[in-house]
C-alpha cells in the first residue's frame, strides 16, 4: 500500500516535492507552510496544479496536522541547519511519523551537533520510526557518487571533488548565503561575520565519506572566496551587475593519518554561462585504479534534490528504525509504485 505523506515547508523545494510526490501518486494527507499567503489554500493552488490534485489545505498548525494523520512519511524542507529543524522534526518523530529531511545538516547531523543527531536517534528508535537526510549535495554528488566510484578500487589515497554549478535555481535564501549581489569588499565582511556560508554541507559529506572508508579524520581546512562577475547577470529571483558577487568559491580540505586524503571545491553561482563558464561535476579518484569522472552540465539541483527526497520514501522500510544515513541503504532510484 502506498504511504502517504505531510510535506512541512512550501518554499521554492518544498513545491517541487509535492509537485513529483503527486506525479509519482502520493496521496499529501496534509501541507505545512507559516507563510499567510499560503496558509488557508488549497495546496493544489500554491503548486499551480489543477482541481482534483492535492486539495488539502495548507496549514500554519503543524500539531494539528501531524496528530489528524497516521504513520505518514513527512517530506521536510524548510531550513539548512540542523539546529533550525530538529524541533519541528523531533514532533513530527514523536508522532509516529517517519521523516525525510532535505536540510543539508541533516545528511550527517552528527557533523553539526553531535547531542542533538544522538536525541533525535533516541526518540525515533522511541516512537518505532526512521529520520533521513537526503538531497544531491549533500546526499549524492559530493558524497554517494564519490562512495560508488570507490567500490572497483582495491586502494583509495586520495579523493578531489569538484562542483561548478548554477545557483539559479535557488530562491532568495540560498542566494543570500552564498553572498550574491554583494560588493567583493561586503562579501568578506559577511563571511567574517557569518551571514555568507558558502555551501552548506561540506562537514556531512566529508563526514559520510570517511565514515564509509573508515578514515578517521584529524582536521579540516576550509576557504571561502567569492566570485566576482564581469557581466550583469540575472535569475528569476536576483540581478547582478558586473563587478558584484555572482556566488562563492568554497573549499575543504580533510586530513588522516597526517596527510590530504579529501579536497571538495564547490564554486556556486548564477548564470556562469553568462561569463562563459560551464557547469560539471568532477570526481577524481587517486589509488590503486585511478578515476577520473566528469559529468557535464551539472547534476541538477533543485530538480535533483526533490527527486532524492521522493525517491527515498520507498527505501526507507529497508533500514531499521531509528536515525539512518544513506549509507545504511540501498541507492535510491525512482520505483514503480505499486497499489
Amino acid at each position: 500500500m502506498t504511504r502517504e505523506i505531510i510535506v512541512y515547508g512550501l518554499g521554492s523545494m518544498g513545491r517541487r516535492i509535492a509537485r513529483l510526490a503527486l506525479e509519482r501518486g502520493y496521496t499529501i494527507a496534509g501541507a505545512i507552510d507559516l507563510d499567510p499567503a499560503k496558509v488557508g489554500q488549497p495546496l493544489r493552488r500554491v503548486l499551480g496544479l489543477p482541481a482534483g490534485q492535492g486539495d488539502t489545505a495548507v496549514s500554519a498548525d503543524a500539531a494539528k496536522v501531524l496528530g489528524a494523520a497516521r504513520q505518514t512519511v513527512v517530506l521536510q524542507a524548510t531550513s539548512s541547519f540542523l539546529a533550525q529543524v530538529a524541533e519541528p522534526i523531533e514532533r513530527c518523530l514523536a508522532q509516529g511519523h517517519d521523516v525525510i529531511s532535505i536540510a543539508e545538516e541533516m545528511t550527517f547531523p552528527a557533523a553539526a551537533c553531535r547531542e542533538t543527531a544522538e536525541r533525535l536517534d533516541r526518540v525515533a528508535v522511541q516512537n518505532g520510526v526512521r529520520l533521513l537526510g537526503t538531497g544531491v549535495n549533500p546526499g549524492f554528488a559530493m558524497d554517494m557518487l564519490v562512495l560508488a566510484l570507490t567500490v572497483p578500487c582495491g586502494r583509495v589515497d586520495h579523493i578531489r571533488v569538484t562542483r561548478t554549478n548554477d545557483l539559479s535555481d535557488f530562491g532568495p535564501t540560498v542566494l543570500t548565503g552564498q553572498g550574491v549581489g554583494l560588493t567583493p569588499d561586503a562579501f568578506r565582511d559577511a563571511v567574517a561575520d557569518g551571514r555568507v556560508v558558502g555551501h552548506v554541507g561540506f562537514e556531512q559529506s566529508v563526514a559520510l565519506i570517511a565514515r564509509h572508508l573508515g578514515w578517521q579524520i584529524e582536521r579540516v581546512e576550509e576557504t571561502r572566496a567569492p566570485i566576482v562577475s564581469s557581466v550583469a547577470r540575472a535569475s528569476d529571483h536576483m540581478t547582478i551587475e558586473a563587478g558584484q558577487v555572482a556566488g562563492c568559491l568554497h573549499r575543504m580540505t580533510a586530513f588522516a593519518g597526517g596527510r590530504e586524503v579529501l579536497h571538495l571545491e564547490h564554486p556556486q553561482q548564477i548564470r556562469p554561462d553568462l561569463d562563459g563558464q560551464a557547469t560539471s561535476d568532477r570526481i577524481v579518484i587517486t589509488g590503486d585504479q585511478p578515476i577520473d569522472m566528469v559529468i557535464a552540465p551539472e547534476i541538477g539541483g533543485g530538480a535533483g534534490t526533490a527527486a532524492a527526497a521522493v525517491n527515498a520514501i520507498e527505501y526507507l522500510a529497508c533500514a531499521a528504525p531509528g536515525l539512518v544515513h544513506l549509507t545504511d541503504l540501498p541507492i535510491n532510484s525512482p520505483r514503480v509504485l505499486t497499489a
